[in-house]
């Protein structure tokens, strides 16, 4: 039999504070959002990596490379993959790299073995830069509007922020908890942190919105709709979600079913798209302003795979941890409107 390891940090902060407030959600209904569909097929490609099973901890599309970015834990290397042809580079990282983004010409990659973050050179595959962190890193994402790296690190509350072009350190952000997934859109970012999603302004470096979920304790990357007013903050139990509208009044939730949640979001479609990880579905489901969900699909996936995202191609990524690959699922669905 194959075993997977998975990630288990999460499990001793459920643990802490279960005493407190414990881990269960209070979301409210999925609300109204009735889409019709035509008999649509889902499209799952598998994408093989290293062809044998690894744990993933995050996966990302760069919308900067055109590529999406896989670093499944404990291989030496990240792969970028091509969302059109498949086509796969592969770059040497340190077993230790869990998390890494990119811009268009630089992989930034999270190494929780040396507490450095690594910036890697596409073209020549060779680490031009290194940084040590106060802690353990958790996240790394790359921040396009700055040519910033920002770095989670859940022991200290806070985020560290990096030069982009030497990894310097120029500042910081601190949290009222420990920050969970780390998304930029535009001028702003968002985190979890103990069942809230937060709101950064990231040029003034400040938390400006603090909105509660419904979720007992935070699990995944935040997504956001621009043009519906709405964020979604993942749960750690149950594939839960709940959607927030950035004025602070929760509207929706729902439960993928399975452990932790594993979310991404197409803001071209307002389509989401959740699984509970372990779990075998995805569910695939429509958003309306409104913030109303409506279910599209439910598509069967392995049971293992710790990160998701959706590329601007009609397609979400998923992680298969059974396989070490990634699953290219391509959404037939029309818009909501």
């Amino acid at each position: 039999m194959t075993t997977v390891l998975r990630r288990s940090r999460p499990v001793a902060r459920c643990l802490v504070l279960a005493g407190i407030a414990g881990c269960g959600n209070h979301l409210p209904p999925p609300g109204m959002c009735d889409v019709p569909t035509s008999g649509e097929t889902v499209t799952v490609t598998p994408v093989a990596l290293g062809g044998t099973p690894a744990s993933y901890d995050d996966l990302r599309y760069s919308p900067e490379l055109k590529k999406v970015v896989a670093a499944p834990s404990g291989t030496g290397q990240i792969s970028l993959v091509d969302p059109d042809s498949l086509a796969v580079q592969m770059l040497p990282a340190p077993r230790g790299v869990y998390s890494a983004d990119a811009s268009a010409s630089t992989v930034y990659a999270a190494d929780r073995g040396s507490n450095h973050i690594l910036a890697i050179d596409i073209a020549s595959a060779t680490t031009i830069a290194a940084q040590a962190m106060p802690g353990t890193p958790d996240y790394v994402r790359f921040s396009p509007t700055t040519s910033e790296v920002w770095v989670s690190l859940p022991g200290t509350n806070r985020l560290e922020i990096l030069d982009a072009a030497n990894l310097a350190a120029i500042g910081s952000v601190t949290l009222p908890g420990p920050p969970e997934g780390l998304t930029f859109d535009g001028e702003r970012a968002y985190t979890h942190a103990n069942g809230r999603v937060l709101a950064i302004d990231v040029a003034r470096r400040l938390v400006t919105g603090e909105w509660d979920t419904g979720c007992g304790f935070s699990h995944g990357f935040p997504q956001v709709d621009d043009q519906y007013g709405l964020a979604f903050g993942g749960c750690f139990s149950n594939g839960g979600v709940g959607v927030v509208t950035m004025q602070g009044n929760v509207r929706a939730g729902f439960e993928a079913g399975g452990g932790e949640a594993i979310l991404a979001y197409d803001q071209v479609r307002h389509h989401l798209y959740l699984r509970g990880d372990p779990g075998g579905t995805l569910d695939i489901l429509a958003t309306c302003s409104t913030g109303g969900l409506g279910g599209l699909a439910k598509v069967t996936i392995p049971n293992y795979g710790h990160g998701a995202s959706a590329d601007d191609r009609g397609h979400v990524w998923v992680a298969d941890a059974t396989t070490g690959g990634v699953l290219r699922i391509t959404d037939p669905f029309a818009a909501t409107r």
